[in-house]
């Protein structure tokens, strides 16, 4: 009965990490629904052990799926890339922060004409799009050319959909944060800028 019970766990947290790509033991603790720090370390602790995940040493350690811990679940995860570590995190913590949407997709390609925009989440709230993007290392001129693509999607989902996306950042830059406003502001993008949490 405990071995059950350890493995439901253990799939629970491999699946977990099989969407989150790379994790922190906070960000698992929450999605998990984990008790108490000790606890969580304790798990994930065992997991390595077991072989099931691996980790990246760090200020904490970062956690991803193990070739072992994809075979138990069936996960086809792409090989990872270590460059993107951070920026993963930072979405993680956003979509704990919009209080983990159950239709959240990562890097969900959006297509209208001939423009394409690849946002790093897509979900709806209230039977509405929401456009998730992490600005952790693209250029402010990056950021601007996507806020007026969105501009242009926006009024495709309008007129489809009858109501106004919001386009929704995370940064954790205050200065990033004032140009990202002023852009959406000024082009008339409905936005909303989350920062540290």
């Amino acid at each position: 009965m405990q071995q059950r019970k350890w493995e439901e766990r253990q799939e629970k947290i491999l699946s977990s990490l099989d969407s989150l790509v790379y994790a922190n033991r906070k960000q698992l603790q929450v999605v998990n629904g984990l008790s108490g720090d000790r606890n969580a370390q304790r798990i994930l602790s065992r997991m390595e052990k077991e072989k099931t995940i691996q980790c990246v040493r760090r200020e904490q350690k970062i956690y991803y799926l193990s070739n072992r811990g994809k075979e138990l679940i069936g996960s086809h995860q792409a090989t990872l890339k270590r460059g993107l570590i951070d920026h993963t995190l930072m979405r993680n913590d956003l979509y704990i922060m919009l209080g983990m949407p159950k239709d959240w997709k990562k890097e969900y390609p959006v297509t209208w004409g001939d423009n394409r925009i690849i946002p790093d989440a897509i979900f709806k709230e209230k039977g509405e799009f929401r456009f998730v993007e992490v600005d952790n290392r693209a250029t402010m001129r990056t950021n601007i050319d996507k806020i007026k693509k969105y501009k242009e999607l926006s009024k495709v989902i309008f007129d489809n959909y009858n109501h106004s996306p919001t386009l929704i950042w995370y940064t954790l830059s205050e200065i990033r944060k004032q140009k990202l406003k002023e852009v959406c502001e000024t082009l008339g993008v409905k936005y909303r800028i989350y920062g540290n949490m």
